[in-house]
């Protein structure tokens, strides 16, 4: 994904990105479950976390071979839910907060890599 977008724009990538994990973080590990607002908010909120930090992450990680990358947040989209439990004792494990952080990160590998072929084909063409 290295283009002239993420050069252009690089800071402002990071700055994002680095909002997203510390938002991730905090949602993740705060001692107390979030306000439940409609049925299935919290798979909501985890999806839309998992496919924003990863797909920003993607941006201002670019140079991060595209298998090492996705894998690595396939990982993290469970094993976070692992230690949340450990670290956290009024929260717990849920195979469907686990499942909407992966699709989470399955939606934004394809985005990613649907902008890295446009971005290409754009490139081939002029």
């Amino acid at each position: 994904m290295n283009n002239a977008f993420t050069q252009k724009y690089k800071n402002w990538i990071w700055i994002a990105f680095l909002l997203a994990v510390a938002a991730l973080v905090y949602g993740i590990f705060r001692p107390t479950p979030p306000e439940r607002i409609f049925e299935n908010s919290d798979k909501v909120g985890h999806f839309i976390a998992f496919l924003s930090v990863s797909l920003l992450g993607r941006l201002a990680l670019y140079k991060i071979p595209s298998l090492t990358y996705w894998s690595s947040w396939f990982v993290l989209a469970c094993s976070l839910e692992f230690l949340q439990e450990i670290l956290q004792p009024l929260r717990h494990f849920s195979a469907a907060d686990a499942f909407a952080n992966t699709i989470g990160v399955f939606i934004a590998m394809l985005l990613s890599l649907t902008l890295t072929k446009k971005a290409q084909q754009t490139t081939s063409t002029k």
